[in-house]
C-alpha cells in the first residue's frame, strides 16, 4: 500500500517539504510498480520456454511425436531460455556497484567487422546479407568487449526481424556506429519505447520473433554507461537504423611558429 500523501499547508517551508515528501513517494510507488512488472514479465518469460519443453517431453515419451520433432523444438526453446537467462544476467551485472567499463582509444570499424564474422553464419541460414562498411579507421574511446557487446546485440535483433533477401548494414565513422537493416522497422510512437525492457517482446512478441525483449535495453545501458548515447530512426516497411555515438579523443591543434 502507498503512504497517503502528506497535506500541503502550514507556513511556506512545510508546504514545500511536504511537496518534496509527496513526489519522493511517488517516485517510489512508480518504482515498485516498475519493479514489479518486470518480475512479472521475467516469470512469463521463464514459463514460456520451459512449458513447450515439458510439453514436448512428455508427449515424446507417450509416443505421440517424433523424435526429431521433439528434439528440435526442445533445442530452439533451450536456446531462447538461455538467452534470456544470459541477458538477465548482463542487466543484474549493469545495476551492480562493482560494474565498470574500460575505455581506450579503439577502431569501432574492427569491432564491426569482428560482429559480422560471428554473425554471418546466422545470417546465411535466414538469407539476409550482413556487411560492414567503412571508409577507413573509426577511432572512438570505449570498452572494446562493451562496444562489441553493443553491436553484437544490434546485429542479432536486426537479423531476427529482417526478413529473407533483406540486408543488415553495420556502418562506422569515427565515434559512431550505425546498424541498418531492411525489416518491418518501428511506427513513430514505439521508437521512444524502443529501448524499455520487454516492450517490442510485449507488442510484438506473436507477431515477430523480437527475442527476450531486452537485448536494446542493454545496448542503451551500455552505451550510456561508456559515455555515449543510441537512437533509432525508421521509416516502416523501408530502413530503420539504430545509431550509436562514443566519445571520441580530443584533436590537439598544431600551432607552427614562423
Amino acid at each position: 500500500s502507498h503512504p497517503a500523501p502528506v497535506p500541503v499547508e502550514g507556513a511556506a517551508e512545510l508546504r514545500t517539504l511536504a511537496i518534496a515528501f509527496n513526489d519522493l513517494a511517488e517516485q517510489l510507488a512508480q518504482a515498485r510498480e516498475a519493479e514489479r512488472s518486470f518480475l512479472l514479465s521475467v516469470s512469463h518469460e521463464l514459463k514460456t520456454p520451459l512449458t513447450a519443453i515439458r510439453g514436448w517431453a512428455e508427449a515424446l515419451l507417450e509416443g505421440a511425436v517424433g523424435v526429431h520433432d521433439a528434439a528440435e523444438t526442445v533445442a530452439a526453446e533451450a536456446v531462447r531460455l538461455e538467452r534470456l537467462v544470459r541477458d538477465l544476467l548482463d542487466l543484474a551485472r549493469m545495476n551492480r556497484t562493482d560494474f565498470s567499463v574500460h575505455p581506450s582509444e579503439i577502431d569501432l570499424a574492427e569491432v564491426a567487422a569482428d560482429a559480422v564474422r560471428r554473425y554471418q553464419q546466422q545470417a546465411a541460414a535466414f538469407g539476409v546479407t550482413l556487411t560492414a562498411v567503412s571508409e577507413g579507421p573509426a577511432d572512438a574511446i570505449a570498452d572494446a568487449d562493451r562496444a562489441l557487446q553493443v553491436v553484437s546485440n544490434l546485429v542479432e535483433n536486426a537479423l531476427r526481424l529482417t526478413p529473407r533477401r533483406g540486408e543488415v548494414r553495420v556502418v562506422t565513422e569515427p565515434g559512431v556506429l550505425r546498424v541498418e537493416d531492411t525489416g518491418p522497422g518501428l511506427e513513430r510512437e514505439e521508437r521512444d519505447r524502443a529501448f524499455e525492457r520487454f516492450f517490442l517482446h510485449e507488442r510484438y512478441g506473436r507477431e515477430r520473433p523480437v527475442g527476450t525483449g531486452l537485448g536494446l535495453a542493454i545496448v542503451k545501458e551500455l552505451t550510456e554507461a561508456m559515455g555515449g548515447r543510441v537512437e533509432v530512426v525508421s521509416e516502416p516497411g523501408r530502413l530503420t537504423t539504430f545509431t550509436v555515438r562514443l566519445p571520441t579523443a580530443p584533436v590537439l591543434s598544431t600551432v607552427t611558429s614562423v
